[in-house]
């Protein structure tokens, strides 16, 4: 699941004293291929355990059966959020590897490609987005200058206005004055076609606030209890009654004035004398690659390319002190060329989708979707002590990435101390980078595969579909992709069930938890009749569940409803329903690892969306649409 906001949890580091890593360390292992028909095995004996929740750290595989168990989802989700896959990001090789898994085991249940091309692969349009720094080069009268130290590409973006690409050779350089000046109007007639050169305005030199971290932490006693769905909705009416001021930012360089008079006077490219004020971090920015969808066309297409140089490459220009050179004074010939473009990733990012056709002539054109995300987080650049991480978490943030790194009390410390001797008593710190995503959302995912297994030796009615959803924590993007392109007629679906975050829900983890219980929103945002279809195969079960819906009500506490995949199926008037087991201390931490699952419970949930998915599969009617109840969130759509 969507986080509510990205803390690095490199911070917990400076909150936690004792037996916490010090240095940065590489990631554990390096990828590795997952298995993908489980083999004999048993548990692999471990040392004591030291948290009350903690498994065994590592699980033999074992074949699995057609039942729903509790083995069968050890048996998958000790490989698929092993350390081997690295986080399973979007985008890179531990994903993709996850993806193959998940389609291997499609085709082994006998299921149907209904992805792209006849494959159970339907690829987004997803990859890097960058200038290539092997290939970019700007050389003034003949001599190639160094990146980074000379000059950096600017970076397109709509506030800066800057062109995507360049390709010029021996163009005249003309001083323009300085960037954002629109008192100045340019003679086009003299520069148009040339390389316009400009300093840097005041706001690009100027120190301004920023979304940087924090610089110092609240104290732990000063953060409000949001543990469970009352506890937010209640601190959420109080910071709206009462918005605090923002915390202490850290200073950065603003760098997005914009200037259209280049493009105007019909400039071939700009070069801003500015590289000397630019901060290490904006240097690096300009040749990062950062992993985005395709952009619909290219960013200020029509508009000249953009570098950062240093003052001593403008004095090589025009000979002098740039001070000393009047607007309209011609220099060296420039050379230049790069291109900021999108490309596809080397790893492909791909939902994976499957059918079982449904068995009746009728209504066995119609679907009932079951999905989870098969993506998380990656791996961290920050190496933590796994135990002293959860220690913190235990006492002081008991729902992990939704609750801020806060300095603790005294006595706080002292239970967080007391936490890691314990640890330390048992076994050694335990430097961790891999971000294993085995709640969040490794076990809907292996859920969702025992769901199939299972349907998959039944005849039901209606067609079942079943999606894993891709990059839905870069911003719902697997399931935003399907929905706009839709493998199978996105009319037919008549049901939709999403399932996120479903190995973690004790009493002690989470409100309202217990070995039985189930958060569940949205069953009736839509169809009043889908919400009751659910309530009552529940009453009828011979393993009822104890469906907590505080969290669906119109306050949206903590924006929960609009943070995972339904989103984009209710947008959609698909009637959706969400299914989580809740956020626990793990959530978005190094920790959320394989062996602090409750498979017993995972188990009793996926059993319970297979009887729901079952009844509406052999219903005649499909759940009626009352349309959208105005009072919920709409998120957006």
């Amino acid at each position: 699941m969507i986080p509510v906001s990205r803390v690095l949890l490199a911070t917990v580091l400076l909150t936690v004293t004792t037996g916490a890593a010090s240095a940065a360390l590489p990631a554990q292992n390096s990828p590795t291929r997952a298995t993908s028909v489980p083999s004999k095995g048993t548990p692999t004996k471990s040392a004591r355990p030291v948290w009350s929740d903690e498994g065994p750290a590592k699980w033999a595989p074992r074949p699995t059966e057609s039942a729903i168990t509790a083995n069968d989802l050890r048996t998958r989700l000790y490989q698929f959020a092993d350390d081997s896959m690295s986080g399973r990001r979007i985008g890179e090789r531990g994903n993709w590897v996850g993806t193959e898994y998940i389609a291997r085991e499609f085709k082994r249940m006998g299921l149907k490609p209904a992805g792209d091309s006849g494959t159970y692969f339907q690829t987004l349009p997803f990859g890097p987005i960058g200038i290539d720094s092997s290939s970019a080069t700007l050389t003034v009268g003949g001599k190639a200058l160094t990146q980074r130290s000379q000059w950096v590409p600017t970076v397109p973006s709509a506030a800066n206005g800057v062109g995507s690409s360049v390709s010029i050779q021996n163009v005249p350089a003309v001083f323009a004055g300085q960037w954002g000046d629109t008192t100045v109007m340019l003679d086009a007639a003299a520069m148009r076609g040339k390389v316009l050169v400009f300093t840097a305005s005041p706001a690009m030199r100027a120190v301004a606030a920023s979304s940087g971290a924090p610089a110092s932490f609240v104290s732990c006693m000063d953060v409000p209890d949001k543990f469970g769905a009352n506890a937010a909705i209640a601190e959420e009416a109080r910071q709206r009654a009462n918005p605090s001021a923002p915390p202490a930012r850290r200073p950065a360089i603003a760098t997005a004035v914009r200037d259209a008079r280049a493009q105007a006077a019909g400039a071939a490219a700009v070069l801003i004398i500015g590289l000397d004020d630019m901060q290490q971090t904006a240097i690096n920015a300009a040749f990062a690659q950062p992993m985005g969808m395709r952009p619909a066309s290219p960013l200020n297409a029509a508009a000249p390319a953009g570098a950062s140089i240093s003052r001593a490459v403008a004095e090589q220009l025009f000979g002098k002190p740039i001070d000393q050179v009047a607007v309209g004074t011609t220099g060296q010939p420039v050379t230049a060329s790069w291109q900021h473009r999108w490309r596809v990733s080397p790893h492909p990012a791909r939902n994976v989708v499957a059918v079982l056709p449904g068995s009746d002539p009728t209504i066995g054109a119609e679907y009932v979707l079951v999905g989870a995300h098969n993506d998380h987080v990656g791996v961290n650049p920050v190496v933590v002590d796994h135990d002293s991480v959860r220690a913190y978490n235990t006492v002081v943030r008991r729902q992990g990435a939704n609750d801020p790194v806060c300095t603790p009390s005294p006595e706080q410390q002292k239970k967080i101390d007391s936490l890691i001797a314990h640890a330390r008593s048992i076994r050694a710190p335990r430097r961790d980078s891999i971000m294993n995503g085995a709640d969040d959302d490794g076990s809907g995912t292996v859920v969702l595969l025992e769901i199939a297994e299972k349907f998959a030796k039944e005849k039901p009615k209606r067609s079942i579909i079943f999606v894993s959803h891709q990059g839905e924590e870069g911003g719902l993007l697997g399931s935003r992709w399907f929905t706009d392109n839709p493998t199978i007629p996105l009319d037919k679906i008549v049901a939709a069930h999403n399932m996120d975050m479903v190995g973690k829900g004790k009493n002690w983890q989470v409100k309202y938890g217990g070995p039985n219980s189930v958060q569940m929103l949205g069953a009736r945002r839509l169809s009043r009749e889908f919400g009751d279809m659910i309530d009552s195969v529940n009453s009828n079960s011979k393993e009822p569940m104890a469906i907590d819906k505080s969290w669906d009500v119109p306050a949206n506490p903590l924006n929960r409803f609009c943070r995972s995949d339904q989103v984009n199926y209710v947008r959609k008037d698909i009637p959706t329903v969400y299914m989580s087991l809740g956020y626990a201390i793990d959530y978005h931490q190094h920790t959320d690892e394989p062996q602090y699952i409750d498979y017993d419970h995972s188990a009793r949930l996926g059993r319970f969306v297979h009887e729901v998915m079952t009844a509406i599969a052999n219903r005649p009617n499909k759940p009626a649409i009352a349309g959208p109840d105005p009072t919920m969130p709409t998120c957006g759509r």
